[in-house]
């Protein structure tokens, strides 16, 4: 059609002009298939161009409908960048990877770049080393696109962050948050570094703050909104809202199904508790230990906070908590106080005589995630040093609680399985949840309940599931929650705590 006039004027470019005219030639089939009204210079033009570019498709060694060309094929021409036309040439990507790739780049050029040249996506986490690489054309389009969806959800957590970063909650709002939790007066004062009586000048105000928070909403305020306005985190609002619920009321109205059963899992986190931390559990996690294992108005001590889930939970669930964890963000976490839990003279937080009724412990799991935490985590000691660890943390916990304390304990096995057949894993190299339910038993806590809860098994992607298969090589999903309780025996009418001495196999 090239010595056509009329095709030749319809735009300036072979692409424009193959573009222009079959989407015309489309949406002039599209009304006469409607019944409407069609121009008749439009009507001519269909009869003009129709049959030819039917015969042209036709005759192509694969032979292809001028309609599925125009909808699914010549996108890959008009709206996709040529460095990922180009890139998809070079790795040989079909349509599906070719528009994955350019969302992508959208995403992200330098990650884009970073993938194009290495021939590779790169995963983040335990299973980086799990499989050899595969090439790029061997991720399909889905998981190239997920790939992509995952940096955009990362650059939107980072963009909060920054916002974040600039915004500093008020000392009103600092004051109303931590007597929420419960935190005594003399803590807040060294923690804001204000005078008590300052604090007492708060109390009432911020009741009137809590008043209107809830005359909003029972307005039609959404709670985004509301914690916006009067400048507070969610959580306080959500503990504002919710203050004269059951709980049963609470779970229902935070939309999470309550579990009665001992399989707690859960298909991601709630972004409105907690803030964006490497190994973030669920706020519905955190809200289960309250239910069965907490009453109202208890106080829950949380010895390695992180992002701060179990301290939001326990907003919205009318519990006390004390949080404690090696940052300080006075700015935006004014509730975690900094401390380090030395292991070499690990030490209580608190002064004695306030004793939690619940300690929620969630550290850092052996090895899994240590280049996501700071440099000295326990995350990265060596086997021998982080169970011995535990043993010392364990025993000065039952120190410090009282008879109907509970511990909630979560972690995972760790076992050397990337890309080794199950059955020759060496077992000398893991560390299984029966030796951390050991160790707190031989600290003085009785094991009460053993509760499932499972990470998601959509960190395999199809590929590493079929390499697995091949290699016989078992993942891991499972995490479990060990519920303890302070045990003591009766004898003679006295209450004797348990404490049995522990010794590693290493020692």
């Amino acid at each position: 059609m090239g010595k056509e006039p009329e095709y030749l004027t319809v735009a300036k470019t072979p692409l424009g002009r193959v573009n222009k005219l079959l989407s015309k030639i489309d949406s002039i089939r599209v009304s006469k298939d409607r019944g409407s009204l069609v121009s008749k210079e439009g009507d001519d033009l269909f009869h003009k161009y129709v049959e030819q570019i039917e015969s042209i498709f036709k005759n192509l060694p694969k032979p292809l409908k001028w309609r599925s060309f125009l909808m699914h094929d010549l996108i890959l021409l008009t709206d996709i960048p040529s460095k990922v036309q180009k890139a998809s040439v070079k790795h040989k990507l079909n349509k599906a990877q070719t528009k994955a790739l350019a969302r992508l780049e959208r995403a992200s050029d330098k990650v884009f770049n970073d993938v194009t040249q290495k021939g590779s996506i790169p995963f983040k986490g335990q299973n980086s080393d799990l499989l050899p690489k595969l090439k790029l054309n061997e991720f399909s389009g889905r998981e190239i696109q997920a790939f992509a969806e995952d940096l955009e959800k990362t650059n939107k957590k980072e963009e909060q962050k920054q916002v974040d970063r600039q915004r500093e909650f008020s000392v009103q709002s600092k004051v109303a948050l931590m007597t929420r939790l419960g935190i005594p007066h003399v803590r807040i004062a060294q923690r804001l570094n204000i005078h008590r009586e300052t604090i007492s000048k708060y109390i009432p105000k911020n009741q009137d703050l809590f008043n209107k928070m809830l005359k909003d909403f029972k307005s039609g305020s959404c709670i985004p909104d509301i914690a916006q306005q009067y400048l507070v985190p969610q959580p306080l609002v959500w503990s504002v809202v919710l203050q004269e619920k059951t709980d049963q009321e609470r779970f229902k109205d935070l939309n999470w199904g309550l579990r009665t059963w001992d399989n707690w899992y859960f298909n991601d986190v709630d972004h409105r508790f907690g803030d964006d931390w490497p190994g973030r559990i669920p706020a519905q996690l955190a809200a289960h230990t309250l239910f069965y294992f907490t009453k109202e108005k208890d106080l829950v001590f949380d010895p390695m906070a992180g992002g701060g889930v179990v301290a939001d939970t326990c907003l919205a669930f009318n519990r006390k908590c004390w949080s404690f964890d090696l940052l300080d963000r006075t700015k935006t976490r004014p509730e975690i106080e900094p401390f380090l839990w030395d292991p070499e003279n690990l030490a209580w937080p608190v002064p004695a005589g306030k004793k939690p009724d619940l300690i929620f412990f969630d550290p850092p799991y052996f090895k899994k995630m240590a280049e996501h935490y700071m440099k000295g985590s326990i995350s990265d000691f060596s086997k021998v040093r982080y169970l011995k660890f535990f043993k010392d943390l364990f025993s000065l916990m039952k120190e410090h609680s009282k008879p109907s304390t509970r511990i909630a304990f979560l972690n995972a096995d760790f076992r050397d399985f990337q890309g080794i057949p199950a059955i020759d894993e060496d077992p000398a190299n893991g560390i299984l949840v029966l030796e951390y339910a050991k160790l707190l038993e031989n600290c003085g806590w009785k094991i009460t309940h053993l509760i499932d809860c499972p990470l998601s098994t959509e960190r395999f992607t199809g590929n590493m599931v079929s390499r697995m298969q091949k290699k016989r090589t078992l993942g891991i999903i499972r995490r479990t929650l060990i519920i303890g309780k302070a045990n003591v025996v009766q004898s003679r009418g006295v209450l004797l705590s348990v404490m049995v001495p522990y010794q590693t196999k290493d020692a």
